[in-house]
């Protein structure tokens, strides 16, 4: 190629690029799916050099219609969220991002269950749980979540427990609030995917011990 002909292609490549944006411009995003939560997202999407918190809040403030009523804990299936660019979650200061994290836990997750969605279904009496009709395959399920267990298979008796409580068994979801508010072999610990799942068993009128515990430190 002659310098001419070399000098033009680089004009044009030139003018291209100024009409375009480049990819490494696009936003990346992520589409919520069944039992994700904004705590699982961000510790996936998190950029080094930036807190748990700072990502979890920038996330937050970037999606404001992806969080009906501004609730923290509520993510629908199928929402495409918009994950900031490192830059935006560093430009927010570490400590306002504990503390507004702090604020937002306190005011959605921090009462007990009963006070965040009261349950709408008659007091039972207590006895024998039995699966409505169309539930004998999730009740099978959990308990075979149950035996294994027993048999120490954590990562086995969590899919278990997963598909039974996706399936709408409450004994299953309360058992996927416990696993969860605690963490083990299978997952980590996750306080709001805990309080998704007590309150999905709190609607079905399963019973949940005591309530949830306030969050009174920050999340890294």
């Amino acid at each position: 190629m002659s310098p001419r002909r070399w000098l033009a292609a680089l004009v044009l490549a030139g003018a291209a690029a100024a009409a375009f944006p480049a990819w490494s411009q696009v936003r990346p995003t992520h589409e919520v799916r069944r039992g994700d939560t904004l705590f699982a997202i961000a510790r996936k999407a998190k950029h080094e050099g930036v807190s748990r918190n700072q990502m979890i809040l920038a996330i937050w403030r970037a999606n404001p219609t992806a969080f009906p009523g501004g609730n923290i804990n509520v993510l629908e299936v199928g929402t495409v969220l918009t994950i900031p660019p490192r830059e935006a979650v560093a430009a927010i200061d570490p400590a306002d991002a504990d503390r507004e994290v702090r604020d937002l836990l306190a005011k959605w997750s921090g009462a007990p269950v009963a006070a965040i969605k009261p349950a709408t279904v008659a007091p039972k009496v207590p006895g024998p749980v039995v699966p409505p009709p169309g539930q004998e395959q999730a009740a099978r399920r959990y308990r075979e979540g149950l035996a294994l267990e027993h048999q120490r298979d954590e990562k086995g008796a969590f899919k278990a427990f997963l598909e039974s409580a996706e399936a709408g068994y409450g004994l299953a979801q309360r058992r996927l609030g416990e696993i969860y508010d605690k963490g083990n072999s299978a997952v980590e610990r996750d306080y709001q995917a805990s309080l998704h799942w007590y309150q999905k068993a709190r609607e079905q009128g399963i019973e949940i011990d005591k309530p949830l515990p306030r969050i009174t430190t920050p999340v890294k």
